[in-house]
């Protein structure tokens, strides 16, 4: 063991970041933690700043920059296809295309600097900078495409001690993977809610795993299906239908949530949903899915106005909404479950969407739908009754007015 892990200073924070790191303490609590305490045993931070890839759809990292009087402010870097003008001319850029994990610039006695940011530091004031990078790894060995940069500056004359140097060097590995716990847990839930949906991925890291463990939720089905996808499949290339299923998904599967729908799935060119009523009056759950349900389908026509105008393929979106009680958990195999919804509830939702494009209806709801709807009744007007495959008898189908 080193001199330096031996001081009991370095030691307490040592100690501190393991302790943060099995609590898989926030990023921010972290960096702001760790900052402050390097200023407690003297180190002349004039600035720190740690930043971390993180795995997401749309957001390729985190920020955050420390200075002392003024806090820490964190900030979310946007996935780009094609690197930022700031990032290009970075030191961390430099450093990672040469493999360069430790680069010192003192900065009291350069006339100028290469790097844009790092000159303004030292018009500024800053007179030393130290950037560090740390890898993660899989099995032993790094992967190359993962860890944390950090950078660490100050203001005095002379710049940093090298002891100042020696503490940050020694530390910089224990700080690395106290962000990388966290990280961890944080790319789990990401994915997650990607792609099961926030609630069914709360259930799943509370511990909610097991083939069979099933619970009987009560809910407003939504089942929705892009009408005429198959046809235009054939018509177009995969690339423009790709394309054309996310526009449309970018339409109404905000305004799904946004009212308090939870997307489980998506089902090729539609998707299930739900509205569970978790203990509030049915007729309020009722009313906000026909809210969603209504403003999807204004947003849908939207989309078909500019596509159209833009001479692109369009199409029609149909929904359901159906009320009943579902088994709601863990179904599948014995190695790959599916966190999901099933019951005759969901076959039903399912039947009804079938009439859409037999009636030319875009939104139906079901006879128990309609009935427990009682703040929306005048919005509904029945389209008649119907026999539905796999269910016993007839039922009235209703469809907003107006729609």
């Amino acid at each position: 063991m080193s001199d330096l892990a031996c001081r009991p200073e370095v030691s307490r924070i040592t100690d501190w970041l393991i302790e943060q790191g099995l609590l898989r303490t926030s990023v921010d609590t972290i960096v702001r933690g760790f900052c402050e305490r390097l200023t407690a045993i003297g180190l002349p931070l004039w600035r720190g700043y740690v930043s971390l890839q993180v795995l997401h759809p749309t957001i390729g990292g985190v920020g955050a920059s420390w200075r002392p009087g003024q806090g820490l402010k964190t900030e979310l870097y946007i996935y780009r296809p094609n690197p930022s003008d700031d990032y290009l001319r970075s030191p961390f850029r430099h450093m990672l295309e040469h493999g360069i994990m430790s680069m010192r610039l003192r900065l009291e006695t350069a006339e100028h600097v290469e790097f844009p940011l790092i000159e303004r530091f030292r018009q500024e004031g800053a007179t030393d900078y130290l950037a560090q990078i740390v890898g993660f790894g899989v099995d032993g060995t790094a992967d190359g495409e993962t860890g944390v940069i950090a950078s660490w500056s100050t203001a005095r004359s002379g710049g940093f001690e090298e002891r100042d140097i020696a503490i940050l060097e020694h530390l910089m590995p224990r700080l690395a993977l106290a962000l990388q716990a966290r990280l961890g847990h944080e790319t789990a839930v990401n994915l997650l809610n990607t792609y099961v949906g926030p609630e069914a991925g709360r259930r799943i890291l509370a511990g909610q795993i097991r083939r069979g463990s099933l619970e009987v939720i009560s809910a407003v089905i939504m089942y929705a299906d892009l009408r005429g996808f198959t046809a235009l499949a054939d018509a177009h290339g995969r690339d423009e239908m790709v394309e054309m299923l996310n526009a449309y998904f970018d339409c109404f599967v905000p305004v799904i949530e946004t009212h308090g729908g939870q997307v489980l799935k998506y089902l090729g060119d539609g998707l299930l949903a739900t509205f569970p009523l978790d203990g509030q009056a049915t007729a309020a759950a009722c009313a906000r899915s026909l809210d969603a349900a209504a403003e999807a389908l204004r947003c849908v026509a939207e989309v078909n106005h500019e596509r159209a105008a833009a001479g692109k393929p369009v199409m029609q979106l149909d929904l359901v909404l159906h009320l009943g009680d579902l088994f709601y958990g863990n179904v599948g195999s014995a190695d790959r479950l599916d966190f999901t919804v099933i019951g005759p509830a969901v076959n039903e939702a399912s039947r009804i969407e079938a009439l859409c494009g037999q009636n030319e209806r875009n939104l139906l709801t079901s006879e128990t739908f309609a009935r427990a709807a009682t703040d929306s009744a005048d919005r509904l007007v029945s389209i008649g009754r119907f026999a539905l495959r796999g269910v016993r008898t007839a039922q009235s189908i209703y469809t907003l007015d107006g729609v």
